[in-house]
């Protein structure tokens, strides 16, 4: 069993630790139709990790002496990748960039493809590497286990044909040598009393941050998709990084609605979460459905609808009447399409039920924290759900291959009963 387990990350990391799943990275897939605001989240999402990070510097320093300083909600360290290849501009940095590897426009170019074809190639080119990817992820989410991911032994280093540690200390101590003679020879030019040690001031503190951040490890890993929803879900490629991260880190789909335009048809609402419902059967994950532009519309009207089924059927009559269409157009009455709508409604009132809801303004930032809280709620059910069925797949597969090893077994035996070799 344990062999079994060895071969998936998160698997082996629980079956050789206590169990403690609350150092873990949770893994947000930021997924959503076109123009639903996918990447502004990110870069809000983003900010509000960086944000939280400061005001909880802020208050470390006003109280010192405080218990209440250490919360769960401190110190949280985010990690930002982005897998559209198409996008010119991005407004968040990301740790990992698809268009570092791949360039979009010259796969369009090379292999005589149209947009959606290059989006879907550059995944696909990018996909055979990312178990690379998954290996920086490891190394920067758990720094303590993997030795800071970067430090070898002595032996090691000569193996590898790199310097050994003594020569490293050496080189490091000459460049150290240079660099002061460097900055002195810098203060005597300028004739500047004091400027070292206000450079040793001003440089200490970025240093020991930049080394803190480096070493400490993640809580989250942000993945940014591409507008083309279908390029992400519905291909090899995207189903080989959705499996690659949820079989290593706890994983979270955060599929984005553009509420407005749910608010101006009930049917665009009813379309997203056909949509929501068919990326949760194929990724078999836990799911948020991020109500987004909550700014301009409110969200609470949606929450309702996906509540309360008699609240969703009145809308669909409303819609009827006020656009002056004949029932079995709009959604009414008792026509084909009228049935399809009011079925399929009934269908996803169970749907709704496995879902975790949150408005959010991806402009503003509001809704951002209770976000936060609604992901941590949904790795709960990761922990619950698929992890799992997660297990229960790896010993229906142990035990199928048992089951061919006795068959092949008494297989040979046979064989070498007609051989008169038994």
């Amino acid at each position: 069993k344990d062999s079994y387990y060895a071969k998936i990350p998160i698997l082996k990391r629980r079956a050789t630790t206590t169990g403690d799943s609350k150092k873990d990275p949770i893994c947000v897939i930021v997924v959503g139709m076109a123009g639903s605001g996918k990447t502004t989240l990110m870069a809000q999402l983003q900010k509000s990790l960086n944000l939280r990070d400061e005001g909880d510097d802020n208050a470390a320093a006003n109280n010192n002496n405080s218990n209440d300083i250490e919360s769960p909600q401190s110190k949280r360290a985010g990690y930002a990748i982005n897998l559209d290849p198409a996008a010119k501009y991005i407004p968040f940095s990301s740790s990992i960039d698809i268009r570092d590897t791949v360039d979009y426009i010259e796969v369009m170019r090379q292999h005589k493809l149209g947009p959606n074809g290059a989006i879907l190639t550059c995944l696909n080119l990018f996909a055979t590497k990312f178990d690379q990817v998954m290996a920086i992820l490891e190394r920067r989410a758990f720094p303590l286990e993997n030795g800071d991911g970067d430090e070898k032994s002595d032996d090691d280093k000569k193996s590898d044909g790199g310097p050994s540690a003594k020569e490293e200390d050496e080189a490091k101590s000459k460049t150290d040598e240079t660099q002061q003679q460097q900055q002195q020879s810098h203060v005597d030019d300028n004739n500047i009393n004091g400027a070292a040690d206000d450079a040793d001031d001003t440089t200490t503190p970025n240093t020991t941050t930049t080394t803190t951040s480096n070493n400490s490890p993640l809580d989250y890993i942000l993945i940014d998709t591409p507008g083309q929803i279908e390029a992400f879900t519905w291909s090899a490629s995207g189903t080989i990084v959705t499996s690659a991260l949820a079989t290593t880190f706890p994983t979270v789909l955060a599929f984005v609605v553009d509420t407005p335009r749910c608010a101006a048809s009930v049917h665009t609402f009813m379309s997203n979460m056909l949509y929501a419902c068919s990326m949760l059967y194929r990724a078999k994950l836990p799911m948020v459905i991020v109500l987004n532009k909550i700014d301009i519309v409110g969200c609470e009207f949606v929450k309702e609808w996906m509540e309360d089924y008699d609240s969703f059927q009145e809308a669909l009559d409303d819609a009827s009447s006020a656009n002056g269409y004949s029932d079995e157009m709009a959604g009414g009455g008792s026509g084909y399409y009228a049935s399809l709508t009011r079925s399929l409604s009934l269908v996803l009132d169970e749907f709704y039920n496995h879902l975790h809801k949150v408005g959010v303004s991806a402009a503003t930032g509001e809704g951002v924290e209770e976000f936060w809280t609604v992901v941590e709620q949904a790795a709960e059910d990761y922990e619950e759900g698929y992890l799992v069925d997660l297990k229960n797949r790896v010993e229906e597969q142990r035990m199928k291959e048992r089951a061919m090893q006795r068959v092949g077994a008494r297989k040979l035996v046979r064989d070498l009963q007609e051989d008169g070799q038994l």
